[in-house]
C-alpha cells in the first residue's frame, strides 16, 4: 500500500460502493444519518475537484461528536443492534473527508464488508443474500480498482496486469471462493451465526408485550409484519382452531392486565422430547421471528419436540433465552385435551380471582345480579354471551380511549366498542366478581395459508386476546368472547370482520396473489433450510456424502478435503500467473529485448528501455533515429499513459520498426 494519492477511477469506486452499501441499510437508518452520507460524498467531491479543502481537524473532531450526540438522541442509552449499526454507519460515511490516499481508502472497503455481514443481522431473505453478494463483488472491485491505482508499472516488468476489467477479475476472485465456501457451509461443524448475538433489536419489539390494556392489540391489528410461519406435519385443523397461545395474564390494577403469577416450567430432558403423544396428536414446526422474548407459540395443549423449550403448567412454550434472531422449533399439539383437570392450588386460586380492591361498581352489580339467575360457571358464561350478542356492541379497531377510572363499567355500559382486548378483560372481570377463576389469554388467532408451500402464515393483525375459566371437573375452558359480537373473525379471519379496516394484503386480481404466494413460499424454503440445516440435518448430509465412517476417518477426510481446496485455490492463481495477458508496452519491451538478445547483447533483467536502447546506441550509433523513436513510443505507452492502447496499425509500425532494427543490427554485424 503506497501513501499516494488516489486517481478518479479508484475515487468513484469508493463512492459508488459506499452508496450502495448504505442502501442495504436505509429503511432503519434515521434520516440524519442518510442526510449526513449525501452531504459528505459532495463535499468529497469538491475536495477533489480543489474548490474546498480538506476539514480542519477541529472540524472533523466536531462532526464525530455530532455523530455521538444523533446516535444517542435517536436511540437513546438503551443498547440495540440498530444503535450499534448507526454508529459505525456514522463513522464511515465522515472517513471519506479525510481519505486522501491509498492506504487510507482500504480501511473504507474493509468497513464496507462488515456493513455488507451486518445486514444479515435484520435481512436474511433470499433476495437480502443475492443483493448482499452483488455488493460483495463490487466491493471486491472496488478494492482491485484502488490497488491498481497504486501500482506504478516498471520497464522491466513482464507480468502486466489482468487484461479484464476491475469488475470481471472481482467476479473471478468470488468465484473462485465459492467452492471454499461451501466446503465451510456443508461439512464443518455448524457455529452460530453473527446475527444470533444475544443483543435486543428494535426491529423485534413489534408484536404482543407482557401486559395488555384495551388498545394495545388494537394497534397491533394494524400492523402486517410476520409473527411467525407454521407447518403442519400431518393433519391440518380448521383455522377457527388455531388458538396459538403465548402468554397467561392474571393480574388486573383497573387499567391493564399483567403477568404476575410465575408458574412452574418442566424442562424436559433430551431424551424425553419425542413424537409419542399419541393418536390425535398434531405435531407443527414454527418459523418464529426475533420478538426479544422468552415466549413460543403453543397449539391446544402442546409439548416440545424440540430440545431446550420448557412447558409451563399454564400451558405455554418457554425458550430458555430471549429470541433476537429468527427460531425453528417443533411442537406436538392434543387440541382435544384441556388442561390441569386435578384442580386449582390456593395459589392459583388466588391469583385468578384477583381483583382490584374499589372501581367498577357498575359490572360488579350486573354480573352479581346475572349469577343469580345463572348458578353454574358454564350458565354463567351463556348468559353474558346473550347480553353482548343482543346489546349493540361493535368489534373495531378503533375503540377509542376510555377515559375514566372504571374502564369496565365505561365499555360495557357506555361506548360497547372494542378490540379483542376490551372483550376478554370484561368478560375476565365479571367472571372473577362471582367468584369463577378466570384468566386472559394473549396470543394470535387464524393463520393465512400459502398453497403453494402448504404452510401457514401468522401476522400481528392476527394477534388476539380470548378468556378461559376454570370449571370443577373439566379444567381450563377456553371461551372467546370476540366470537359473540364477530363470530366471523374466528370463522373466516380478520379480513372477513374488518374489511374496512384490514390491513394485510387483500386484492381480487387473479395473478397478483400467486406471484406473491410463489415470494413468499421461496422466503419458507430459505428460511427453513438454512435454520434446519445443522446437527441432525447436516450430520445426515455428511453421513449420505462419505458413508459411515468413525471419527478419524471423518477427520481424515475434512483435513483432505480442506487441503485438496486450498491446493485449488493455488493451482488457478499458478494458471492466471502464467495466462497474464501482457499491455502492449511491455509487449513491445519484449519484442525488443528479444531483438537485441537474438543478435548477442547481453542484457540484464532489471535494465530499463532507456539503458537496453543506451546499449544498443553504443553498439550501433548509426541507427540512432530508429533507436530513440522506439524508445520514444514504448517509454509513451508505459509511463504518459499505462492504460492506454495502440491502434492495430500504430502497434505493428512499432512492431515492424524493432524488426528493422534487428535487420540493420545484423547488416552492420556482418560488415
Amino acid at each position: 500500500m503506497k501513501n499516494e494519492p488516489l486517481g478518479h477511477k479508484a475515487l468513484l469506486f469508493l463512492a459508488v460502493n459506499l452508496t450502495l452499501a448504505l442502501l442495504l441499510h436505509v429503511e432503519r437508518l434515521p434520516v440524519w444519518v442518510l442526510g449526513t452520507a449525501i452531504g459528505v460524498l459532495v463535499w468529497r467531491y469538491f475536495i477533489y475537484l480543489g474548490r474546498v479543502a480538506s476539514p480542519h481537524w477541529l472540524v472533523k473532531g466536531l462532526l464525530v461528536a455530532g455523530g455521538f450526540i444523533g446516535v444517542y438522541l435517536t436511540y437513546g442509552w438503551q443498547p440495540s443492534i440498530e444503535a450499534m449499526v448507526s454508529l459505525l454507519i456514522v463513522g464511515l460515511v465522515l472517513k471519506p473527508l479525510e481519505v486522501e490516499a491509498t492506504n487510507e481508502s482500504y480501511l473504507l472497503v474493509f468497513l464496507s464488508y462488515l456493513l455488507i455481514a451486518l445486514n444479515f443481522l435484520f435481512d436474511q431473505s433470499p433476495l437480502g443474500y443475492i443483493w448482499a453478494m452483488v455488493l460483495l463483488v463490487l466491493t471486491l472491485a472496488t478494492q482491485v480498482a484502488v490497488n491498481r491505482g497504486s501500482e506504478k508499472p516498471e520497464e522491466n516488468n513482464l507480468i502486466a496486469r489482468s487484461s479484464g476489467s476491475v469488475v470481471g477479475q472481482a467476479f473471478l476472485i468470488f468465484v473462485k471462493s465459492i467452492p471454499l465456501a461451501l466446503f465451510l457451509f456443508f461439512i464443518l461443524p455448524r457455529l452460530g451465526p453473527l446475527w444470533s448475538m444475544n443483543i435486543s433489536t428494535q426491529a423485534g419489539t413489534i408484536g404482543l408485550s407482557s401486559s395488555m390494556s384495551p388498545g394495545d392489540i388494537a394497534e397491533l391489528g394494524k400492523s402486517d409484519e410476520l409473527a411467525f410461519r407454521v407447518r403442519f406435519l400431518n393433519n391440518e385443523p380448521d383455522v377457527k382452531q388455531l388458538y396459538w397461545r403465548a402468554l397467561v395474564l392474571d393480574y388486573f390494577d383497573g387499567e391493564q392486565w399483567s403477568q404476575r403469577y410465575k408458574p412452574e416450567i418442566d424442562w424436559p430432558p433430551f431424551n424425553e422430547v419425542s413424537n409419542k403423544d399419541g393418536a390425535g396428536s398434531m405435531p407443527f414446526e414454527v418459523i418464529l421471528q426475533p420478538n426479544d422474548e422468552t415466549w413460543l407459540y403453543a397449539l391446544g395443549v402442546s409439548r416440545p419436540l424440540t430440545a431446550g423449550i420448557g412447558i409451563s403448567q399454564d400451558g405455554r412454550l418457554v425458550a430458555k433465552k430471549k429470541l433476537h434472531s429468527q427460531t425453528l422449533y417443533k411442537a406436538n399439539a392434543q387440541l382435544s385435551q384441556t388442561m390441569d383437570k386435578s384442580g386449582l392450588t390456593r395459589k392459583e386460586s388466588l391469583h385468578y380471582l384477583q381483583m382490584p380492591a374499589s372501581g367498577n361498581l357498575k359490572s360488579r352489580q350486573f354480573a352479581q345480579n346475572l349469577k343469580n339467575t345463572h348458578k353454574g360457571s358454564l350458565d354463567f358464561a351463556r348468559a353474558l354471551k346473550r347480553y353482548i350478542s343482543e346489546n349493540e356492541f361493535y368489534y373495531t379497531l378503533s375503540p377509542g380511549v376510555l377515559r375514566s377510572d372504571s374502564t369496565i363499567d365505561e365499555f360495557l355500559f357506555e361506548t360497547q366498542k372494542g378490540f379483542c382486548a376490551h372483550f376478554a378483560g370484561s368478560v375476565v372481570y365479571l367472571m372473577r366478581s362471582v367468584g369463577i377463576p378466570a384468566r386472559v389469554v394473549l396470543g394470535y388467532q387464524g393463520a393465512e395459508e400459502n398453497p403453494v408451500a402448504g404452510y401457514y402464515s401468522v401476522y400481528q393483525y392476527n394477534a388476539h386476546a380470548w378468556v378461559e375459566i376454570w370449571v370443577e371437573g373439566s379444567g381450563w375452558l377456553r371461551i372467546d368472547p370476540t366470537a359473540w359480537i364477530s363470530p366471523e373473525r374466528i370463522e373466516q379471519g380478520v379480513e372477513s370482520a374488518l374489511k374496512n379496516e384490514f390491513v394485510g394484503f387483500s386484492s381480487g386480481s387473479s395473478w397478483l396473489g400467486p406471484i406473491r404466494n410463489q415470494i413468499n413460499a421461496l422466503n419458507y424454503y430459505w428460511n427453513d433450510w438454512m435454520l434446519s440445516y445443522k446437527g441432525d440435518a447436516q450430520q445426515e448430509f455428511i453421513s449420505e456424502l462419505f458413508g459411515d465412517r468413525d471419527q478419524a476417518e471423518m477427520i481424515a477426510i475434512y483435513i483432505a478435503c480442506f487441503f485438496a481446496l486450498i491446493g485449488a485455490v493455488f493451482l488457478t492463481l499458478l494458471f492466471d500467473f502464467k495466462r497474464v495477458k501482457l499491455s502492449d508496452g511491455q509487449k513491445l519491451i519484449k519484442r525488443y529485448r528479444m531483438a537485441l538478445e537474438s543478435k548477442g547483447y547481453e542484457l540484464k533483467d532489471v535494465m530499463s528501455v532507456a539503458q537496453i536502447s543506451q546499449l544498443a546506441l553504443t553498439a550501433s550509433p548509426h541507427l540512432v533515429k530508429d533507436i530513440n523513436w522506439i524508445r520514444e513510443q514504448i517509454e509513451t505507452c508505459l509511463y504518459v499513459d499505462p492504460d492506454s492502447h495502440f491502434s492495430k496499425a500504430d502497434y505493428r509500425k512499432i512492431a515492424v520498426s524493432i524488426k528493422k532494427l534487428s535487420r540493420q543490427i545484423r547488416k552492420a554485424q556482418g560488415a
